[in-house]
This record gives C-alpha cells, sequence and structure tokens, in this order.
C-alpha cells in the first residue's frame, strides 16, 4: 500500500476554482478504535461547497488553516485496515459512513479515509458504491427531518420545499412511507416529473405560481399541516406563510429569522424545528453518533428491500467536483451527484 494518496484539497477559502488534486500523505491509523477505508465513491452535498467557501474549523483540536482541506462529508468503500479493539467490520468488508469534511477532520475527498471504527457500517448489498456513496447524508437528514421533528401522520397534507433535491426526494419516500399527503416546490417540468415520480401528488412551480394559492386550492384550507424547508435562505422566512395554522415547520438550512420577528409563528402557534446531523461529530456526542449508525442500517434494509431509491444527477471525478459545486450552488441538479474515485 502506498504511503502517498490523491485528494480533492482546498488550502483556502473561495469559489470552485480553489478545488486542487493534490498528492497527500495516506492517513494511518491513530488508536486501536480506527479503521483505514479504501474510499471507492463520495457524496457531493451543499454543506460541502459551504465549507468550501468559509474553509471552517470546527474541531477546536484539529488541522490549522495552514493545513489542506479534504471535504466530502458521507462515502462508501473497502475497509483496508482495521484497529485491535475493531470487530464489528473485517477487512474486505464493503461499508458506508457519515465522517469529517472540515477544516479539523478530513473527509472523503480522498483515495483512502481514517475514522472511527464505530461509526462505519454496512452499505446495501443491492447498491454499487456509487449510488450507496449518495444516501448517507440526505438519507440521514431526512430521516431526522421527517420521524424524528416531522410528526407526520397519515393522511396529513405535507409540503416539502426542495423536493427535486437530493435530500427532499428522500423525504418524499419516507412520507410516502407514513400515508403523507405530499407536495412539493419546484423550479421546472423534469424536476416536477421527479417529484411524482417518488410520491408527491402536487408539484408547484414557484416561479410560475403563488404557493400559497396552490395549497389553498389543494387543502382546501390554508398552508400544509407540515412543512419542510430544505432550501433554506430565504425561504425560511416565507415558509412560515406555507404552514398551516397549528402547523409545524421543520428547517435544515440556516437562515436569517423573518425581518418582522416570529409574530406570524406565535399568531398561528407554529412549532418550528431544525435538523443539524453534523452536531454529534463536532460536539463529539458517542451516543447520538451511534443512533445515528443505527438510522444508516435501517435505511440500508429501506434499500435491499426495495422501498427507498436514490436518483443520481451526474457522477464526476476528482477533475469534474468543481463543475458540480456550481450547480449545487445554483440550484441545477436533479437528486444527488457523486465523486468516484
Amino acid at each position: 500500500m502506498s504511503e502517498k494518496m490523491r485528494a480533492l484539497v482546498v488550502t483556502r477559502p473561495g469559489g470552485p476554482e480553489v478545488l486542487e488534486v493534490h498528492e497527500v500523505d495516506r492517513p494511518r491509523l491513530r488508536d486501536e478504535h480506527d479503521v483505514l477505508i479504501r474510499v471507492k465513491a463520495a457524496g457531493i452535498n451543499p454543506a460541502d461547497w459551504q465549507n468550501r467557501k468559509t474553509r471552517a474549523v470546527y474541531d477546536n483540536d484539529g488541522e490549522t488553516t495552514r493545513e489542506k482541506t479534504i471535504l466530502g462529508i458521507d462515502g462508501a468503500g473497502v475497509v483496508a485496515e482495521t484497529g485491535s479493539a475493531v470487530h464489528h467490520v473485517q477487512i474486505g468488508d464493503e461499508v458506508w459512513y457519515i465522517d469529517g469534511g472540515y477544516a479539523g477532520n478530513p473527509g472523503s475527498y480522498a483515495e483512502y479515509k481514517v475514522m472511527r471504527g464505530d461509526y462505519v457500517t454496512a452499505k446495501p448489498k443491492t447498491l454499487g458504491f456509487t449510488d450507496a456513496a449518495a444516501l448517507p447524508v440526505v438519507a440521514l437528514t431526512a430521516w431526522e427531518a421527517v420521524f424524528d421533528k416531522g410528526h407526520v401522520s397519515s393522511g396529513d397534507h405535507v409540503l416539502v420545499h426542495g423536493g427535486a433535491g437530493g435530500l427532499g426526494h428522500i423525504a418524499i419516500q419516507y412520507l410516502a412511507m407514513l400515508g403523507a399527503k405530499i407536495a412539493a416546490t419546484v423550479s421546472g417540468d423534469a424536476k416536477a416529473d421527479l417529484v411524482r415520480k417518488f410520491g408527491a401528488e402536487l408539484a408547484i412551480n414557484y416561479r410560475m405560481e403563488s404557493v400559497e394559492n396552490a395549497l389553498l386550492n389543494w387543502r382546501g384550507a390554508p398552508g400544509a399541516q407540515v412543512v419542510f424547508d430544505f432550501v433554506g435562505h430565504g425561504n425560511f422566512a416565507a415558509s412560515f406563510k406555507h404552514t398551516a395554522d397549528y402547523g409545524r415547520l421543520v428547517n435544515t438550512v440556516v437562515s436569517d429569522w423573518p425581518s418582522g420577528g416570529n409574530a406570524m409563528a406565535e399568531w398561528k402557534n407554529m412549532e418550528i424545528a431544525f435538523v443539524n446531523i453534523g452536531l454529534p461529530q463536532i460536539s463529539r456526542n458517542h451516543v447520538i453518533r451511534l443512533r445515528q449508525v443505527g438510522i444508516l442500517k435501517k435505511v440500508a434494509n429501506l434499500v435491499d428491500e426495495g422501498k427507498l431509491r436514490v436518483h443520481i444527477d451526474r457522477v464526476v471525478p476528482f477533475e469534474g467536483v468543481a463543475e458540480v459545486h456550481r450547480a449545487l450552488e445554483a440550484g441545477e441538479t436533479l437528486g444527488r451527484s457523486v465523486l468516484e474515485i
């Protein structure tokens, strides 16, 4: 095994042009609890371009700003080496995981990745590495949003903002399993076709029609009972108008609070919840990270049972990631994009 590896690194904050392919030292096991993964594919996530723009350091014990940052929050690969305390996976096992991807903990835009063995688990048997790498972040985020925070019941009228995105099309499938009535906002015909394919009964082109009017005509009352805001930024404030009285709004993207304060939410008796799947890693909450691994095991079962599918927009090598970052930031992708290594 070579002592070097290829990786896509960031040495300074900036646009997609700061992504550079370098030869770097291959990581080594840090202690007996670690595993070394030969990365076969990595998901390309919105959080990756956000971390690229800021090179934020989330780990006080991690790299300094002089070091190279390797992005990539999730991935799939083969176990290449294990520490003496790791027994649940063996060399040669095919696994997937969520770990790293920021300055302080190198991610999966690389040929090899070291992480604590507790946080890897078997990938779906029915998926290749490329499709498997597309799922961990979106499957876990959508799970926490829908099942942990959404409190959705069968027959509820639910709105998914960003329904054709990587997160949205997975959430729609979870919601369909619960028997919800699903509407999704989209920006074009191709995205409308995609959300209907996965279970939405209403696709609202927010560029062509009023979301509020579409919901009123669909439900027969203002707003949706549960709104999932997977777009964030200005859409978070707008989502207050899209939420029914006594409804719930679940947000997954850092956003500005409405300029008028919380008056509308208070008047409507709304519940507002947030999802940040990265917090357990940053705060080193071992118990919650193990819970997240348990969710990934459930997701793998759903995939292998044919109950959950992932839509791949594009697959690229190292040299194509910059264009995917640009497209993600512009909202041009459908489903997921993957780095194949």
